[in-house]
């Protein structure tokens, strides 16, 4: 499979607009790159489930999470309706996004109902209607991917049952933390899902972003330079890395990133990262520590200075360095486990370059 860096037509303006010149000096897709992407993909679409779905690993129950970050994780390469090069990745895509809208319909509210996923257990009970918003509203528009399943508007009435369901669930500090391992994780997600309904003309009701915007900022801690002070820890704790990039993902997106606390954070996220504390564990055992990756490269690549050039090598060497190089995978054996969640997330985290998915400009 050949990666392509083309730009789907129904992405060319927003790319044209918002990408703005790559960053001087910083060779941003390198042909190692490119081939560990490739391998990664192979591995995706194998694993795959019969019904569209994608589970913690491969062929195993399909996980609302892991599928709508595989249909976000083969987008970010290009493969979407509009372009159907690759009639096998585009197939990918229309059973995850059906199984996903199928999941929506039948959900009597909660996408997840009752169910209990690993994932929930250490992202928030909440957390599928997120990652189901964010995938979807990827999707606004394209209606070759949907039309077999669902009109324009009823995929926007999905995105809104969900997103009501996201804005009604925010607590009264404007988080998102209850019933939740480590808050910062899910507050972002759930800030991130809610922009990304809103960039597609969904109302958000009840949800008020000053708040969350007040309680992020409040996380900072100046004597470590980090977003960690609910995570009850400083630098000892891991939650810290987390919290870390939860916020500075915020932050960025609100066009917050020359803020004086969010580029120290950022600053020493990326020195405890590459050569400080977290670096002997980063991206070892444990399934967030791919998120927080792909968090922090989505948060500095439009920045397109010294700090993208500084963390994105890091990142992608490193990313390089740990996949398995016979499967195209990354696995972890904690928190959340196996090799979709760590593969899917490393691919986009890979791809950002592409400056294809419009969730990198929230």
């Amino acid at each position: 499979m050949q990666l392509r860096a083309r730009v789907p037509c129904c992405f060319l303006a927003l790319a044209l607009v918002l990408a703005g010149p790559v960053a001087l000096g910083l060779e941003e897709m390198t042909d190692a790159q490119k081939a560990s992407i490739d391998k990664a993909v192979k591995w995706l679409l194998k694993a795959q489930n019969k019904d569209g779905s994608w589970g913690l690993d491969e062929k195993t129950e399909g996980d609302i999470t892991c599928t709508a970050l595989s249909v976000l994780a083969l987008m970010s390469m290009g493969d979407t309706d509009r372009e159907g090069e690759n009639d096998e990745v585009l197939g990918a895509v229309k059973r995850g996004v059906n199984w996903v809208l199928d999941k929506a319909k039948k959900a009597k509210g909660d996408i997840c109902n009752s169910e209990t996923t690993l994932i929930q257990g250490k992202l928030g009970r909440r957390v599928h209607n997120f990652f189901a918003v964010i995938m979807l509203t990827q999707l606004h528009g394209m209606r070759s991917i949907a039309s077999d399943h669902e009109s324009d508007e009823e995929l926007r009435n999905t995105i809104g049952k969900l997103t009501d369901i996201i804005a009604g669930s925010q607590e009264p500090d404007g988080s998102w933390h209850k019933e939740t391992w480590g808050s910062l994780k899910s507050t972002c997600m759930a800030f991130l899902a809610l922009r990304s309904a809103a960039s597609v003309g969904v109302p958000i009701k009840h949800a008020a972003v000053d708040k969350t915007i007040a309680f992020i900022k409040k996380q900072y801690n100046p004597s470590s330079r980090l977003f960690e002070l609910s995570q009850g820890g400083g630098m000892g704790s891991y939650q810290t890395l987390y919290a870390t990039s939860s916020c500075v993902r915020v932050m960025y997106g609100i066009g917050k990133g020359d803020d004086p606390q969010t580029a120290s954070a950022t600053d020493e996220f990326t020195k405890q990262c590459s050569k400080g504390q977290w670096s002997s564990m980063f991206l070892t055992v444990e399934g967030e520590d791919y998120l927080a990756a792909l968090m922090m490269t989505h948060a500095l690549v439009n920045e397109k200075g010294e700090r993208w050039n500084k963390w994105f090598p890091y990142i992608r060497d490193a990313l390089l360095k740990r996949q398995d190089k016979a499967t195209g995978t990354w696995t972890t054996t904690a928190c959340i486990r196996g090799k979709t969640f760590p593969t899917v997330c490393a691919i986009m985290t890979l791809t950002t370059p592409n400056r294809l998915l419009p969730m990198q400009e929230l």
